[in-house]
């Protein structure tokens, strides 16, 4: 039930956040560099961070989400074991991914 209601959470997420983020830097970016510079200020400020990791988690959250729907669509996944397993690991996997990619945004590519 946890991974069904994360999936549509994180859709939301995605969906009106998301957009309002994209179009604000698309707005920024066609506004000229004063603009451009305000939407990197607030993107690279405390809550900006915290609204792009989030995004980050989300766009995740959906996809291994997605992949496991998919899975089960195809037919495979369906004992309970199996599909217990990867309601458990889907999340974790998520978090592991949106970790290691603002690892590596923040401390391999800002160094």
């Amino acid at each position: 039930m946890l991974v069904s209601i994360l999936h549509r959470v994180s859709g939301d997420g995605m969906a009106l956040v998301g957009l309002a983020v994209l179009v604000w830097w698309l707005g920024a970016l066609a506004s000229g560099p004063d603009a451009y510079e305000t939407f990197l200020w607030a993107a690279a400020s405390p809550l900006g961070y915290v609204v792009l990791i989030g995004l980050t988690w989300a766009f995740f959250t959906h996809m291994m989400s997605g992949l496991r729907h998919f899975v089960l669509d195809i037919g495979a996944g369906y004992e309970l074991d199996t599909n217990r397993f990867w309601s458990i690991v889907s999340p974790i996997i998520a978090i592991a991914l949106t970790v290691v990619l603002w690892g590596y945004l923040l401390f391999v590519k800002g160094a």
